[in-house]
Order: structure tokens, then C-alpha cells, then sequence
């Protein structure tokens, strides 16, 4: 027949752990001190983060198909941020500094998106850690103008092809007007035609000089401090948990030794 516990079950856990508590403390504090110099002698890892703001959409007004800037997804551009025409100039600016797995430059280097509520417009976070605090703030800084060189490259090619429809229906339109002896209808051809050239000037200068959406709402600036390692927490922790597992130690021995003894001798 089990025997119910003590009541002095508590009281004598509460005496063995004050026991033994100055070997715990002592054990804390070696813990906490050799976590300490131990992450001391680690290299620091510093984070710089640049800032960029996609604004709101374009409208340029026209008697025809006039062209339009239109707000990519926030999803496009995480993705465009990690592709090979962004990469590819990082890793041409700061050769032998990008990893070359994609899995490690998103370790090394995040983004994210934060959407703003009552518009469209999206302010991304570009995130770049590095042991070189400078470096960091480079490549971050990099990184931004990089996005945005795509998106203006992006969208002088969205232009391009703009322009070509353009001609293509100018060219008919000339055909047209040579083949036509209809007065009425010439000149409503001589219409739609200098229509088109007004918006074939417009795509073409677009072409040449568009910058897209996306500008630089905060650049990256040197971090002065390491997010890690951290001495101090670290230290904090290690002392923490040596006296969390002693508890459990003393915990379990009373457990299973009861009165009887210890696992440490009387």
C-alpha cells in the first residue's frame, strides 16, 4: 500500500536546495563568465537596413491608349530582389562578398514589405547583415538602387514594347492615307495619325527617361552596435539555465531518495 507524501516533502526539497546553493551559485557564475568570454571572442554580425517606398500609380492622360504605370504586387518585387538581374550586379560591385547559394544571400540578406493602410502605396525593408558594419551599410544601400534599376529597367522595356505597337499602327495608318481618295476619310486619317505620333513621343520619351515607382525613403546607415553575439544575455542566460537544471538535479533526487540520501552523499 502506497504511503501518502509528507508534508515536510516540501520543506525538505527547500533545505537540500539551500544546501546546495552556493554550489549552484557558483556553477552559475562560472557558466555566466565562460558564456561571456566565449561570445566575446566571437565576431560580431551587424545589420544595416535601407528603406524604400513604392508610390502611388501614374495616370497620364490621353485621347488614345495612352500608357500607364500600374503598381506591381509587394510579392513581385521580394522576388525580383532575390533574382539574377539584381544579384548579379551586388555580386559585380562587392565581388567574393555575396554567398552563392540562394538559400545563404536570404540569410544574409532579407526583405520585407509593409503595406500602408488607405493607399497603395508599400514601404519595403531591406535588410543586410554583415561582420563589416560599412559593408553592411553598403551592400544594403546597394541593394536598394539595385530594385530600383529594375523596376526603371522594367518598365522602359513595358514603354519599348508601347512604342512599337504605336508604330506598327502608324505605319498602317500611313498606308492608309495613301491609298485613300476620300476626302472625309483622309482626313480623319491625318487625325488619328498625328494622334498617334503625339502618343508614340510620349512612349519613347518614357522609354528613355522613366525611373519607375520605387524611391529611397531612408538609406542604410552604419550600425554601431552587433545584434550578435550579445556577451551579456548570452552570460544572463547561461547563469539562468545552470540554476534551472540544479533545481531539476535536486528536484529529482528528492524524488527518488527521499530522506534516504542524495546523489551528492549526506
Amino acid at each position: 500500500m502506497r504511503t501518502a507524501p509528507s508534508a515536510n516533502d516540501f520543506d525538505r526539497l527547500l533545505l537540500s536546495f539551500s544546501r546546495y546553493l552556493w554550489i549552484l551559485v557558483l556553477l552559475a557564475i562560472s557558466a555566466a563568465f565562460l558564456s561571456y568570454f566565449v561570445s566575446r571572442l566571437q565576431p560580431g554580425v551587424y545589420e544595416a537596413t535601407a528603406r524604400l517606398l513604392s508610390a502611388e500609380p501614374i495616370n497620364l492622360s490621353s485621347t488614345i491608349n495612352a500608357p500607364q504605370v500600374r503598381p506591381l504586387a509587394a510579392a513581385a518585387y521580394r522576388e525580383a530582389a532575390y533574382g539574377t538581374l539584381v544579384l548579379e550586379r551586388l555580386r559585380g560591385r562587392f565581388p567574393g562578398v555575396l554567398p552563392k547559394e540562394n538559400s545563404k544571400v536570404r540569410e544574409k540578406m532579407r526583405i520585407r514589405s509593409i503595406e500602408t493602410v488607405g493607399s497603395s502605396s508599400i514601404v519595403f525593408v531591406l535588410s543586410v547583415r554583415d561582420s563589416n558594419p560599412k559593408q553592411a551599410a553598403e551592400i544594403a544601400n546597394a541593394w536598394a538602387e539595385a530594385l530600383q534599376e529594375w523596376e526603371a529597367a522594367l518598365l522602359r522595356e513595358n514603354f519599348r514594347r508601347v512604342a512599337l505597337s504605336l508604330e506598327k499602327r502608324l505605319d498602317w495608318v500611313n498606308t492608309q492615307i495613301t491609298r485613300t481618295s476620300n476626302r472625309d476619310d483622309l482626313a480623319g486619317l491625318r487625325e488619328l495619325r498625328a494622334n498617334l505620333e503625339r502618343e508614340m513621343g510620349i512612349a519613347r520619351s518614357l522609354e528613355n527617361s522613366a525611373t519607375g515607382q520605387l524611391s529611397i525613403l531612408a538609406r542604410a546607415e552604419v550600425p554601431s552596435q552587433a545584434i550578435s553575439p550579445r556577451p551579456l544575455r548570452t552570460a544572463a542566460i547561461a547563469a539562468f539555465a545552470t540554476l534551472l537544471l540544479g533545481f531539476i538535479i535536486l528536484t529529482v533526487q528528492d524524488r527518488l531518495l527521499g530522506s534516504r540520501g542524495s546523489f551528492f552523499g549526506k
